[in-house]
């Protein structure tokens, strides 16, 4: 009997002790997040977004005649297209191992993306990057110059087979041919000083 009764003295071992702030159950987990989630949702829908990224630029030919007094160029600019045609985008680009290139970016009628490039140094390794290594589709005359059409992928254009103002012209992007062809034929250099188009 000894034995038995210091099995019913001896204390039952007891369960181990709970952790604080993990006393919860499954369902109270899934109703935590989804109020995490909600306030997450909430948060995203008040912070302000842009729907339009690219702002019209304003004054393209005083941007032309800065470029062209700098680089002693007499640059191109669109002139005449009219107010469909909304300037997006006007710089001169120098990149590491490129020549300076002046670039005119355009949102076309079609809302399409369309720029000109020009360069004073534009070799063929120029050409192809900027044609993204198109494939030649042929020529196409406008207004009395010959322009080179190149494709690859969704992605058109055109390439003055002779210098403008003695920089090589490309004009490229995903717009229709039309299109291309009408902002090509718009072009006109400026004279380093002077500049035209809008």
């Amino acid at each position: 009997m000894p034995a038995t009764l210091a099995q019913q003295t001896q204390p039952s071992p007891q369960p181990p002790a709970r952790r604080r702030g993990m006393s919860g159950s499954a369902r109270s987990m899934v109703i935590s997040m989804l109020v995490v989630l909600a306030g997450c949702a909430v948060w995203i829908a008040m912070v302000p977004r842009v729907s339009t990224t690219a702002q019209p630029v304003q004054n393209v030919p005083a941007i032309a005649r800065e470029v062209g007094i700098q680089q002693r160029w007499d640059v191109a600019v669109p002139a005449g297209l009219g107010e469909q045609w909304v300037p997006v985008n006007v710089r001169l680009i120098r990149l590491e191992n490129q020549p300076p290139t002046w670039h005119v970016g355009y949102r076309a009628p079609s809302e399409d993306f369309l720029s000109m490039e020009q360069t004073q140094r534009g070799d063929a390794a120029w050409v192809a990057k900027q044609t993204n290594n198109g494939t030649p589709q042929g020529q196409v005359s406008l207004d009395g110059a010959t322009w080179q059409r190149f494709t690859a992928g969704d992605r058109r254009s055109l390439v003055r087979t002779e210098p403008l103002s003695g920089l090589r012209t490309v004009v490229l992007g995903e717009a229709d041919w039309p299109e291309l062809e009408a902002f090509a034929k718009s072009l006109e250099p400026t004279r380093q000083g002077t500049a035209t188009g809008r």
